[in-house]
Parts: structure tokens; C-alpha cells; sequence
């Protein structure tokens, strides 16, 4: 094993000798090992010698008969085999921690940033993985994928052991779940939130996306604590069939945890939660009926966890604003402004029934959507815009490849089968469109923006050109015709 690195049929073994596991050939340092991973748009395996230049001990890939000066060893999966040689390089980390992984098309972030909160108000020290920042013990990450590559993950995790953590929150996107980047992280609990239409330009189908989802939770062993599943999605219900774990529910109509909202306002919620253990009542400082459910799914596996009914009743006034996630923006003699990642057919329509249920004026709505994603929700997102908002901006989201102008003009059809009354236009540049929709905007009216949350930046063919949502409407709001200043509630 003079390169380090031996493959047995228990795995892989690496011995001193190895510093590193990449997926990036950029990323090598001298005693790495590099897998090649062949991709949508570039081959991995195309950058095999560049790594070998750059001090790889060895290669990993799945071209057979490759003549190398390092040990090479050809697998059936690239992606599998990094995932196993990450969680050996670092000494499976998850085994050290309690771990938590959150998945769902809608509210994964919220209910991430909310178990953490629960955890840390019961005294535990708690990382958290998310697709808006990572904390791990180093300071807090600016994420770049919701789940990280099976390296970076698994660094992580390590970190996180390191710095004396005892629990880990993850949120695991299908993409994660499909490219086996969360292989080989043991969880305690795995939570699904609920399951809308998504990716279906990865998945193709729903049901292969429900497949998907339900790998994470069929994959629960026989130590896990269990799984907390949405007991009134339709989906969830689906998923919940095929766990052979121990499951926990909940939901506002059925379910193990049961929640009903007692009062609610634009900014909050009075809520009793009932379980057969417990029952409380709670002041909740999100809006939305969405927020509820993910505030269940967050009480849910906190009690599960083992954190007592009354640290969690005391814990959920104070549960942090997630940024990007209806954040909401305010000055005198303005229009409210809300900045809210919503990005799915379902998303939105939960987001602007919200705004409707906190405007007493019209409801304006700023959005587009990603290119080289599923365009067939495209007139579906146009046709819920506008059933629910009174008068609807098209601009562009992150085209990526794709002409932004042809990617409005999908949404703009679906807006024009309900009433194309609703368009007032389509503005391309972004920052142009929030602050047409400003400037038009009553006091009493609401703007809402939607597809990005607290990205920084637009892609265009590769290109990333920065561009903050919340920046373009704070500094629209500061103006000087108003200089009384922006109200920052839910700015964190």
C-alpha cells in the first residue's frame, strides 16, 4: 500500500500516507487522492493528469484500462466510491455526533435553522449544515450547494467532532440524496417537510423523485432514532410506507404531533401543539400556515431527541428568522417589501397566500424562474401568480444557459391563461424590475420577490454577477424622498 490507499472487500483502507479526497482536480494537494467523476457537462476523468501534477497518490474513476503513474482504481460509481473514501478519510464523523438530516422540496432551511436552535436551547452544542450558511465550529460558511460534496460534507462533520459538538443538522436535497454525497453519514433522525413538484428536469418523473427522497429514510438503521414524516402530505404519506425505522408524525389535521393555530396575525401565530405526551400553547413569530407545519416537524424531532416539552415551549418564541425567507422589509410612507426564496409552484402559492393574508392593499410579485431547471412548472408558476397577486412583474432569476427572455415568456403564457391583466410587463434586469415595482407600489401594498431568498448572485452562462434582492429594496427604500430609514424585521 505504498500509494496509501488499498480497496478490500470491506472497503476502502487508507494508511498515513493519504491527506486528502478530492472531486475537484483544483482542489489536490501532494498525498491526495483524486476521483474522477464524469458529469452532466464536464468529465472529471479530463483532469486526471492535471491531478496527478498536483501530488495525487492515486485516482479513482470509472474508465477501465487506464495507464497511470499512480495506483489507479476503476469503480462502477465515482460518486460512491467518493463518499466512502471521504467518510474513511475523516474517520466517519457522523458515528461521534447525533445527527439530524432534514429533506423536502419546501421549508428544509426553516426546519434546519429551527431543531439547531431547539437543540442549542436545551444546552447541547449543535452544527448545522444548510443550503444558507454552515456552522461547524470554524465561524459561519457561506454555503454553495444545499448539500455539500461528500469531501466538503464530511470535513465537516469532522469539524464539528473537533470543536466538541454533540449534534449535526443537515438539510439533504435530492440532488444530495441521488449523488451520493450523504452516503456514509449515519443519522439518528431523518425529517421530511413535504414533497411538491421539483427537479423533475433531474428526476424526470414524480415518482422517481419520490424514490428519490424516500432512499434517506429506507437507509435508517436499526439504532436510528427514527423518522418524523408530514402525516398530511400526500407524498410524505407515500414515503412513510416504505420506512422500516421507527416513524413519528405529525400535521395540522393528522398525525402523532398535532398542531392548530388559535389565533394568528400578519407577523405571528398563537399555537396549541398536542401529543400524546404533551400539550402546550405557544407564541410563534413566523407567518404563515407553511411556517406552522415546519415548526411541527422542528418540535417533533427535538422531543424525539430527547429535549424536555417545556425547554421547547419556552425555545419557539424565539425560533431566528431564516434569511431569505420572508424577510421583510419596511419604511415610513413605503410599501412593505418581502424577500422570500420560494422557487416551486407550491412555494409560491404558500408564499403569496401569506402576503395576501398581511396586505390590506394590492399585492405585487417580482419573480422568474432558473434556467436549466424543470420548465415545465414554468406556465404553472405564471397561472398560480396570477390567481393570487394583483399585479405581477416577469424578470429574470439565474438563467444560466438559457435565454432569460424565453424563459418569461413561458411564464408569462401561464399568466395569460387566468388573466394576463395581472402582467404589467417583463423587465430582464432584475434590479430594474424591484424597483419598478417599488416605485409603483401604494404604502398599503406589498411588494413580493421571490425565486432567490439571500443568493448574492445571478448565473448567466457561467458567469456570476452579483446581485442582492434585499440590497436593490433596502436601497430603494432609503431613498430620498423618504429618508426616515428601513425597518429591518426579520433581517438577521
Amino acid at each position: 500500500m505504498a500509494s496509501g490507499i488499498q480497496r478490500t472487500d470491506r472497503g476502502w483502507v487508507l494508511g498515513n500516507a493519504v491527506k486528502g479526497v478530492a472531486i475537484d482536480s483544483r482542489m489536490i494537494r501532494p498525498g491526495y487522492v483524486f476521483v474522477a467523476i464524469p458529469g452532466a457537462t464536464v468529465d472529471g476523468h479530463q483532469f486526471i493528469d492535471d491531478a496527478i501534477q498536483r501530488g495525487a497518490v492515486a485516482v479513482v474513476g470509472e474508465r477501465t484500462n487506464l495507464s497511470l503513474p499512480v495506483p489507479y482504481f476503476a469503480v462502477p460509481s465515482s460518486r460512491e466510491a467518493a463518499a466512502e473514501l471521504s467518510a474513511a478519510f475523516y474517520r466517519f464523523p457522523s458515528r461521534e455526533l447525533t445527527t439530524v438530516g432534514v429533506t423536502g422540496t419546501n421549508g428544509k432551511t426553516s426546519v434546519v435553522y429551527w431543531i439547531t436552535a431547539l437543540i442549542r436551547a436545551s444546552g447541547h452544542s449543535c452544527g448545522m449544515i444548510s443550503s444558507v450558511i454552515n456552522e461547524t465550529g470554524d465561524g459561519r460558511e457561506e454555503s454553495l450547494l444545499t448539500t455539500p460534496e461528500s469531501p466538503d460534507l464530511q470535513r465537516q462533520l469532522r469539524e464539528m467532532v473537533s470543536h466538541g459538538m454533540t449534534h449535526a443538522v443537515i438539510e439533504i436535497s435530492s440532488h444530495g440524496i441521488a449523488q451520493h454525497r450523504v452516503d456514509h453519514v449515519e443519522l439518528d433522525v431523518a425529517v421530511l417537510t413535504n414533497i411538491t413538484r421539483e427537479h423533475l428536469d433531474f428526476h424526470g418523473t414524480m415518482e422517481n423523485y419520490v424514490a428519490t427522497k424516500s432512499l434517506l429514510f429506507e437507509r435508517l438503521g436499526p439504532s436510528a432514532v427514527g423518522a418524523v414524516i408530514n402525516a398530511d402530505d400526500y407524498y410524505s404519506r407515500q414515503v412513510l410506507s416504505r420506512i422500516r425505522s421507527a416513524t413519528f408524525t405529525y400535521g395540522l389535521e393528522n398525525g402523532e404531533l398535532r398542531g392548530r393555530i388559535l389565533t394568528s396575525t400578519p407577523w405571528s401565530s398563537e399555537v396549541e401543539l398536542n401529543h400524546p405526551d404533551f400539550s402546550f400553547v405557544a407564541e410563534f413569530n413566523h407567518p404563515g400556515v407553511y411556517n406552522v407545519y415546519n415548526l411541527l416537524a422542528a418540535v417533533s424531532t427535538a422531543y424525539h431527541l430527547g429535549i424536555a416539552p417545556e425547554v421547547i415551549r419556552r425555545a419557539i418564541p424565539r425560533l431566528p428568522k431564516v434569511p431569505g425567507r420572508m424577510q421583510i422589509l419596511k419604511a415610513a410612507k413605503r410599501p412593505t417589501v418581502i424577500i422570500d426564496y420560494a422557487h416551486t409552484p407550491d412555494g409560491l402559492m404558500q408564499s403569496l397566500k401569506t402576503v395576501r393574508m398581511m396586505t390590506n392593499g394590492a399585492v405585487w410579485l417580482v419573480f422568474g424562474a432558473r434556467g436549466g431547471r424543470d420548465r415545465g412548472k414554468r406556465p404553472e408558476m405564471g397561472q398560480i401568480a396570477a390567481a393570487l397577486a394583483d399585479h405581477v412583474i416577469l424578470t429574470t432569476d439565474s438563467p444560466n444557459d438559457e435565454d432569460p427572455g424565453e424563459i418569461a415568456d413561458a411564464i408569462a403564457k401561464g399568466i395569460r391563461m387566468v388573466d394576463g391583466s395581472k402582467l404589467r410587463g417583463i423587465e430582464l434586469s432584475r434590479e430594474k424590475a424591484i424597483q419598478w415595482a417599488i416605485s409603483e407600489a401604494a404604502e398599503d401594498d406589498c411588494v413580493l420577490v421571490t425565486g432567490r431568498g439571500p443568493e448574492g448572485y445571478q448565473n448567466f452562462h457561467g458567469k456570476r454577477v452579483a446581485l442582492s434582492d434585499a440590497e436593490v429594496a433596502q436601497n430603494m427604500l432609503r431613498d430620498t424622498l423618504y429618508p426616515e430609514g428601513v425597518d429591518g424585521v426579520g433581517i438577521h
